[in-house]
């Protein structure tokens, strides 16, 4: 009979001995990740719920403005005189509950009686959080404002108690017909004529604040938070890799599928459609070649400033300010000023839209970016 050793036995004793603890500590980390898992459904879950309130407060609040039903519109805003109505693109600042219920009071009427209730607005994409603040996107349809087309506008909201405390419009002016934007513009059958927006070809300035002007990070004019603690966190590691020009560091932010949506992404002339139509890309690869092709020339990445943060797990957004060489651009002459939305899946970006008006970037970088971004194979280059 064949005896067994003493080494082999207690080499055989030391395994199992050793393979129980190690054992039990795959069934402890499978169970922690069961939970990790179950806890991240359930913050899932209540962001979408979040997601639902905040699109259903919105389609309401521009249900209201479509219909030009100006109480009900009204009756969505925080009555301070801290409430603010603004559009950065325009250069208009409305201070004031009082003041904006007098705005709308009177270009409502004169809107549905010039194009019609039901045709001056439409809502297109809602992200944010109920309980802080928004980043919505619609269109102003043709003739409300502008006469070749319509007019895509994303607005920064902060919120007070699921209230309007402040709205900051931004828009693409490259997305208007070329009298619209320098003139000579045809106001015939517009309802409030705003063009044009850059008479003569030269971009638009003032002397005096443009919006958003003086806001506080994560808090908003009417002294509410206007983002969570971890949205704060997370826009500004976001934001600090878009201004690191690190390509890796950037695309670690995003999911497999992410769209991005960015006006400098259409080619061709001016007048471009609605509903980002042509300014967007799909997928983590396009992005990538995105940023790498045009990283140090984007407004928003290399020598930019974090303004204003909104939203939270659900979703919301940020304000920023160029800098660098686009330092002199602007309303004000000191670096233009822009919004960038985002939604989140479980702190990734799925979606993230930039907007600011393209016309106030310097022609050759305007154009440096496009043939950048069509060389790379971003975007299909402009038919010939």
């Amino acid at each position: 009979m064949r005896q067994t050793g003493r080494r082999p036995f207690l080499r055989s004793a030391l395994a199992i001995a050793t393979g129980i603890p190690a054992l039990l500590s795959a069934h402890r980390h499978t169970a922690e990740a069961a939970q990790y898992r179950l806890s991240d459904a359930s913050a899932e879950v209540a962001a979408q719920a979040q997601r639902e309130r905040v699109e259903a407060f919105f389609r309401s609040y521009y249900a209201a403005y479509d219909n030009a039903d100006a109480p009900a519109f009204l009756s969505n805003f925080v009555q301070s005189d801290q409430t603010r109505f603004e559009d950065a693109t325009g250069n208009l600042i409305v201070p004031g509950y009082q003041a904006i219920a007098g705005l709308f009071s009177q270009l409502l009427p004169v809107e549905a009686a010039v194009v019609g209730p039901g045709k001056l607005f439409k809502l297109f994409h809602v992200t944010g959080d109920l309980n802080y603040g928004a980043v919505v996107e619609y269109v102003n349809l043709r003739n409300t404002f502008f006469s070749t087309n319509g007019f895509s506008i994303q607005s920064v909201f902060d919120l007070d108690g699921g209230l309007v405390a402040r709205e900051t419009d931004y828009s693409d002016t490259r997305e208007l017909g070329v009298s619209d934007i320098v003139g000579p513009a045809n106001l015939t059958g517009v309802a409030f004529p705003s063009a044009p927006i850059h008479p003569g070809g030269v971009p638009r300035s003032s002397a005096t604040p443009a919006p958003p002007g003086a806001v506080a990070l994560a808090t908003g004019v009417t002294g509410k938070p206007s983002a969570s603690p971890e949205m704060v966190e997370f826009v500004q590691q976001f934001q600090g890799a878009l201004r690191s020009r690190s390509v890796a560091a950037i695309l670690s932010f995003f999911t497999e599928d992410a769209v991005y949506v960015n006006p400098l992404i259409h080619q061709g002339p001016p007048l471009y459609g609605n509903f980002d139509q042509t300014i967007q890309i799909e997928g983590r690869d396009l992005i990538a070649g995105l940023f790498a092709s045009t990283i140090n020339a984007l407004p928003d990445c290399r020598g930019s400033s974090l303004v204003h943060v909104v939203g939270g797990s659900s979703g919301g957004g940020f304000e920023w300010k160029a800098g660098g060489r686009y330092a002199d651009t602007g309303i004000n002459r000191n670096g233009l000023s822009g919004s960038t939305g985002l939604d989140l899946f479980n702190w990734k970006i799925r979606r993230m839209s930039v907007k600011f008006d393209t016309f106030q970037l310097p022609v050759a970088a305007y154009d440096t970016i496009r043939t950048a971004l069509a060389a790379a194979g971003v975007v299909d280059p402009p038919p010939t």
